[in-house]
């Protein structure tokens, strides 16, 4: 998977494109949201764009909202608009009327799949990467891509409300229900 680092501070935009490469995908770089733009134009192979929030001329929820307009065709037809994962140096316990609070709170509304905070979490980085990766995954006798990704981050979100909730119940029929499925997906495999 091909991932877009955008940062207008080039050894910052160096050091993240360094760590996504470490973690085991191909890292692209661009200095701005306009050359971002420019090559999410050219390179429909870019699934991810890890932006920075506070970047001169075109800030990170400007480019995501011109690259949801983008039309990016492969040889298969319309290519996806990339997931996008901001990441910003700005703190929430700041001045609630900060312009910045207030784009990190547009982010949240247009649908940024995750808002991380400087100095990012290596490992949480890594699952998200893993996990927008799943998003990718092709079937093999087409080009179609398979959504993986929002399901699995569901599921994750109700274990997290079982668990919040304390309900023992809900979590052993949920955890009934997810190796049910498990051993479908187990015989599947086997008949392949």
């Amino acid at each position: 998977m091909k991932v877009l680092v955008v940062d207008d501070i080039g050894y910052s935009c160096h050091y993240y494109a360094r760590l996504v490469e470490k973690i085991g995908f191909t890292a692209v770089m661009a200095s701005s949201g306009y050359e971002a733009i420019k090559l999410l134009q050219s390179d429909n192979e870019i699934h991810v764009v890890l932006t920075d929030l506070v970047m001169s001329g075109m800030d990170g929820v400007d480019l995501f909202q011109q690259a949801q307009q983008l039309e990016r065709y492969s040889d298969h037809g319309i290519v996806a608009a990339p997931q996008f994962i901001l990441m910003t140096a700005v703190r929430p316990e700041n001045n609630a009327q900060d312009r910045n609070l207030q784009r990190i709170k547009l982010a949240k509304e247009l649908g940024f799949s995750k808002i991380m905070f400087k100095p990012l979490d290596q490992d949480e980085l890594k699952q998200e990467l893993n996990d927008m990766s799943l998003n990718v995954i092709h079937t093999s006798n087409t080009e179609t891509t398979l959504d993986l990704y929002s399901p699995t981050q569901k599921i994750r979100q109700s274990v997290k409300d079982i668990m919040a909730a304390d309900n023992k119940e809900a979590a052993s029929e949920f955890l009934q229900v997810l190796l049910e499925e498990i051993a479908n997906l187990k015989e599947y495999l086997k008949t392949s």
